[in-house]
């Protein structure tokens, strides 16, 4: 079960998953997620930051604990190279859109917005905020009946163990622990020469903050991750990353018998689609279920 000198929901409610080896921890009640999401080793206190309390980690909630992480590029029902269609959707994505949309923007600027707008990409969306996730993987009842998760991934580890040399001089050219648009474009000029940047069996995993394109990302303090290859699968890259460094990689199950009353908590302190979705449509999917007996 784990140190025993670790905190006491490790102690209580983890177990490690022979399967994929990640640390998997159930909660059954709020005040058990809250103290989670607020302890060891996902937050701790950095001397070198003022004694601040820092976390390391981003977070992506889903609704049913039993989903692996998969884009929605990978779940696009379509044959042929998959490959080209991720560029034939890209440049037609960029044709289309209103004229001056992107001139002269970047293919990292233009997969920003494609991702941010529903288009199939190769980015698989995170926050660095852990109630943000929370609201996500609670968000509506379709899965009610269903476990969710909250997934929490140490970018750190990422930097450092699932990153080609080429990405990893990258970032670390830059003292950072993820990419920002602008590292990006210099260090990569276009998606495909990050592709081609790694011989065929080797793939990076790099997590990217993208531009605050409106309210949404700016809200949610949102993130991306994206894989060196639009058809490798990021669940299988962070599996082979929990074997190689423990504790980078944490799955929290939330019960489903608890999720009605996480939901409520997550009301009261804000953290509603009026707040994470600023404008009218946001606003009617809070109150569509603020006035609804369904959560």
């Amino acid at each position: 079960m784990g140190d025993a000198n670790a905190p006491w929901f490790l102690r209580l409610y983890s177990w490690r998953m022979t399967t994929s080896h990640w640390t998997e921890i159930r909660v059954e009640t709020w005040t058990q997620l809250v103290e989670v999401l607020h302890s060891p080793p996902l937050v701790d206190q950095r001397r070198e930051e003022g004694d601040h309390y820092r976390s390391p980690f981003i977070f992506r909630g889903v609704q049913d604990a039993g989903w692996e992480l998969a884009t929605s590029f990978q779940r696009l029902d379509t044959s042929g190279s998959r490959a080209g269609i991720e560029r034939a959707l890209l440049r037609s994505f960029r044709k289309y859109a209103r004229s001056g949309t992107f001139d002269g923007a970047s293919d990292w600027y233009v997969l920003a917005v494609a991702q941010h707008n529903g288009l199939p990409t190769r980015c698989l969306d995170w926050t660095s905020a852990p109630l943000v996730a929370t609201h996500f993987a609670t968000s509506t009842n379709d899965h009610a009946a269903a476990d969710a998760a909250i997934w929490c991934l140490d970018t750190r580890a990422v930097r450092d163990h699932l990153s080609a040399p080429p990405v990893r001089a990258a970032i670390h050219s830059q003292y950072a622990w993820l990419f920002d648009t602008r590292m990006l474009e210099s260090a990569f000029a276009t998606l495909w020469d990050f592709d081609k940047a790694h011989p065929p069996s080797e793939h990076s995993l790099v997590i990217w903050e993208p531009p605050s394109i409106d309210g949404r990302i700016q809200n949610q303090n949102g993130l991306f991750t994206v894989a060196s290859d639009p058809e490798v699968s990021q669940h299988k890259l962070l599996a082979s990353l929990a074997e190689k460094v423990p504790d980078a990689v944490f799955k929290i199950t939330i019960a489903a018998s608890a999720k009605p009353m996480i939901r409520d908590m997550l009301d009261l302190n804000n953290f509603t689609e009026r707040m994470l979705f600023p404008g009218l449509p946001g606003l009617c999917d809070w109150l569509k279920r603020r006035y609804s007996r369904a959560w």
